[in-house]
C-alpha cells in the first residue's frame, strides 16, 4: 500500500486552553472523493492529515515512506508549503508532491519551473483531478487525458485542457469519517467549514470565486442536513459556510431551519458565520432573524466594497442602492441584529475624497452596528491580479507580512500578502491618508468611542460626519502627547514605511492582550479602554471646540464615557440632566425626535464581565465587536 498525507496548514487562533483550528475540510474532500474507487482502496491508505504549521522537520521524521503528499495552497500558508515541499522530495525523491489550491496559477503552468520540487499542479476544484492523478500512478503513468492539471512531460511542463465541472458528486469527508481521529486525539477546539454549493453568478475584479465561470451547482439538501447534525453531534461550537452567495436560494430557508432545530436540540453548533449575497434584501433579512433569534449568528454582512461609481464599474459590481441599504438597516436595528458594513481600501477608480465621502454616506444613511475594512489583497486568479488590468490600472503594490488577524506573530516561515497600495487614481499617500480616515472611523465611529458626539453634531449642526473626523484627525496630529494623537502618528508610520525603505504594517500588538496580532483600529480601541477616563479627559478640549452649548456637550462626554464596557466594570449608573440614550434610540430606527432637557438616571449591569484586559480584547473587541459590545446597549432607566 502506498502512504498518502495531506498538508492543509493554517495557524491555530487563540492562545492556551482558547486555542481552536478549522478541520482541515479542503484535503478532507480529496480523501473522501477518491477513496470511494476500490482500485485507490486497493493501492493506497491516507496516513495522516497535517492541518497546523507544525516544525517541518519534525513532521518528516513522523512520515512513512509517504508515495503521494497533496498540498493546500493559499495565502497564508503557501511559503510553508514550498519549504516542506522542497525539503520532502529531497529526502523522498520518488514521492509525488500536488499543489492545488488558490495560490495556483489557473491559467499556466509556469509554477512548475519555479517549483521544481512540485510534480503535478491541480487548476481549480481538485477532487477529480486528485483522484485521477492517484488512478494513473497505480495503473498506467499516462496524464495527458486528465484535465484541469499540469504535469511535467518529457519535455518540459505540460498544461492540460480545461473542462468545465458540473456534477458536485463528492462525498462529505464529515460524515465518511475523515475526521473522527483528529477530533479524538487532539485536544484542541474544532471549527468546521461547509458549503451548500459550489461556483459564483458574480464576477467581482478582486475576487476569485468566479474565476472559472463555473455555473452554481448544489450540494444535496440530505448531505448538507447530515453534515449539520454531524457538527451537533461532535460539538462543533463555530461553523463557517464558504458559499459565495448564501441565502440566494429558496432552499436556504429550510437549511436555516435545520440549524436552529438542531441547534434547539443539541446546544450546538453555537455561532454561524456566512457569506451572503450581493445586494442582499428582504430573503437574507428573514434568514439572519431567523438565526439571530436563536442566538446563532455572528452578524448580517450588507457589504458594498465601494459606492464610488467609478470603483464599481471597474471591479464589475453593483451595490443595493442606498434608500434600500438605510431600510435594510434600520429593520436590522429594530430587530436588534448585529449588521455591519464591509469596504475596500485602495480599488482602482477610488480616491481619498470618493472614500470619505462614501463612508460619510453611509453614517448619514444608515446606522449599522460595526464597520470593516479590507486591504485589497491582489489575488493570482482574480481579474485585478491579471497583467493587463494591472497596467491599465497602473496598479502598484507591496509584499508584506500576512496578517492573520487574533493569531499570535508569525515565527520562522513568512508569508505574505500582496496589497495594494497605488493605482490610477489614488497614489501611496493617498492610499496612506485614506487607510487611517478608515482606522479612525472604524475605532472612534463604529466601535462606539466618539460616535455620539458626531451624531449630535450632525443632527443638530449639520457638521457632517467626514468633518467632525477630519477635524479630530487634524487635532490628533497636533497633539501627539494623547492617546488619539499618539496613535496617529503610529498608524501614519506603520503604513507609511515604504517612503522610507522599510515593510509596510498593519498590525498592533500588546502582550496585556495576549500575544495575537489584532487590526489597528482594534488596537486604538484596546489603548482607549486601558486609559478611558485619560482619554475622554484629553478630548474634552476637542469636543467644545466644534461650538455646541458647552452644558450639553460637557454632559454628552460624561454620557458617551458612562456607554462604554469598561474592562472590570459589574454595574455603571450615571444621572443626566438630558435624554440622550432615548434621542439616540429613536435615530437608530430612523424616528428622529430633539434632544430633550429631562433629568434621567440610567443603570447598566454588566452581562460580558471580563477578568482582565486579556479577557476583555477576546471577548469583547474580538468575538463580539460585530455586535458593537464596547458600547452598553438597553440600560435600565428612570425618569424624575
Amino acid at each position: 500500500m502506498k502512504n498518502i498525507y495531506f498538508v492543509q496548514a493554517c495557524e491555530l487562533h487563540g492562545e492556551g486552553k482558547n486555542k481552536s483550528a478549522y478541520l482541515p475540510y479542503a484535503t478532507g474532500l480529496l480523501a473522501a472523493y477518491s477513496f470511494k474507487d476500490e482500485i485507490i482502496k486497493e493501492n493506497y491508505t491516507v496516513k495522516r492529515f497535517l492541518y497546523q504549521r507544525e516544525d517541518i522537520d519534525e513532521a518528516l521524521v513522523s512520515m512513512e515512506e509517504p508515495a503521494v503528499v497533496g498540498f493546500s495552497c493559499y495565502i497564508w500558508n503557501f511559503e510553508y508549503n514550498k519549504v516542506f515541499a522542497e525539503k520532502l522530495k529531497n529526502q523522498y525523491p520518488d514521492c509525488k508532491i500536488i499543489f492545488g489550491g488558490h495560490n495556483v496559477d489557473n491559467d499556466s503552468c509556469e509554477q512548475l519551473n519555479e517549483l521544481p520540487f512540485v510534480d503535478f499542479l491541480i487548476h481549480g476544484e481538485g477532487e477529480i483531478a486528485f483522484h485521477d492523478i492517484l488512478l494513473h500512478l497505480a495503473t498506467d503513468n499516462d496524464f495527458s487525458e486528465i484535465p484541469n492539471i499540469s504535469y511535467r512531460g518529457e519535455n518540459g511542463p505540460v498544461l492540460n485542457p480545461f473542462k468545465e465541472i458540473t456534477t458536485l458528486d463528492y462525498p462529505s469527508p464529515y460524515l465518511e469519517g475523515w475526521f473522527d481521529e483528529i477530533l479524538e486525539k487532539d485536544n484542541i477546539t474544532f471549527s468546521a467549514l461547509f458549503e451548500t454549493i459550489r461556483g459564483c453568478p458574480f464576477r467581482c475584479a478582486y475576487c476569485d470565486w468566479g474565476s472559472f465561470n463555473l455555473k452554481v451547482r448544489h450540494f444535496p439538501l440530505e448531505r448538507v442536513i447530515a453534515e449539520i447534525q454531524w457538527f451537533a453531534d461532535h460539538k462543533i461550537a463555530f461553523c463557517f459556510c464558504i458559499d459565495s452567495n448564501f441565502g440566494m436560494f429558496p432552499r436556504d430557508y429550510d437549511i436555516v431551519d435545520a440549524f436552529l432545530r438542531i441547534k434547539e436540540k443539541t446546544g450546538y453548533p453555537e455561532a454561524f458565520k456566512c457569506c451572503t449575497t450581493e445586494g442582499g434584501g428582504i430573503q437574507e433579512f428573514n434568514i439572519n432573524k431567523k438565526l439571530n433569534d436563536c442566538g446563532i449568528l455572528k452578524g448580517a454582512s450588507l457589504a458594498l466594497q465601494t459606492l464610488c461609481p467609478e470603483a464599481l464599474k471597474n471591479i464589475g459590481r453593483r451595490n443595493m442602492t442606498l434608500e434600500k441599504y438605510g431600510k435594510l438597516t434600520e429593520m436590522y436595528n429594530e430587530a436588534g441584529i448585529p449588521a455591519y458594513s464591509e469596504f475596500i481600501y485602495g480599488l482602482p477608480g477610488e480616491t481619498y475624497d470618493s472614500f470619505a465621502d462614501n463612508l460619510d454616506v453611509m453614517m448619514h444613511s444608515a446606522t449599522t452596528k460595526s464597520c470593516f475594512m479590507h486591504y485589497c489583497e491582489l489575488l493570482m486568479n482574480s481579474k485585478l491580479g491579471q497583467k493587463d488590468v494591472i497596467d491599465e490600472f497602473k496598479i502598484e503594490t507591496a509584499k508584506i507580512p500576512y496578517a492573520q488577524l487574533h493569531t499570535k506573530p508569525q515565527e520562522g516561515i513568512i508569508e505574505y500578502s500582496n496589497i495594494i497600495i497605488s493605482t490610477y487614481s489614488m497614489d501611496y499617500d493617498m492610499w496612506v491618508r485614506t487607510c487611517t480616515f478608515g482606522a479612525f472611523i472604524n475605532c472612534f465611529h463604529y466601535m462606539g468611542i466618539l460616535q455620539f458626539p458626531a451624531r449630535y453634531m450632525n443632527y443638530e449642526h449639520g457638521l457632517s460626519f467626514r468633518n467632525f473626523y477630519e477635524k479630530f484627525i487634524d487635532w490628533a496630529k497636533e497633539n501627539p502627547h494623547t492617546i488619539a494623537g499618539k496613535h496617529y502618528h503610529e498608524i501614519t508610520r506603520k503604513l507609511g514605511a515604504k517612503k522610507y525603505g522599510k515593510t509596510i504594517e498593519r498590525v498592533y500588538m500588546d502582550p496585556a492582550f495576549g500575544n495575537i496580532e489584532w487590526p489597528l483600529e482594534e488596537g486604538i480601541c484596546l489603548e482607549v479602554i486601558r486609559e478611558p477616563e485619560r482619554f475622554y479627559k484629553e478630548i474634552e478640549p476637542f469636543v467644545l471646540s466644534l461650538g455646541a452649548d458647552e452644558n450639553i456637550m460637557k454632559e454628552l462626554i460624561r454620557f458617551q464615557f458612562s456607554m462604554l464596557r469598561k474592562p472590570f466594570d459589574k454595574e455603571t449608573e450615571i444621572t443626566l440632566s438630558y435624554d440622550f440614550y432615548e434621542y439616540y434610540n429613536n435615530s437608530n430606527i430612523g424616528k428622529y425626535k430633539p434632544l430633550e432637557e429631562k433629568k434621567n438616571t440610567l443603570f447598566f449591569t454588566n452581562t460580558y464581565p471580563t477578568s482582565s484586559l486579556e479577557d476583555y480584547g477576546r471577548r469583547i473587541v474580538w468575538f463580539d465587536r460585530k455586535n458593537a459590545r464596547v458600547m452598553y446597549d438597553t440600560p435600565e432607566i428612570t425618569h424624575s
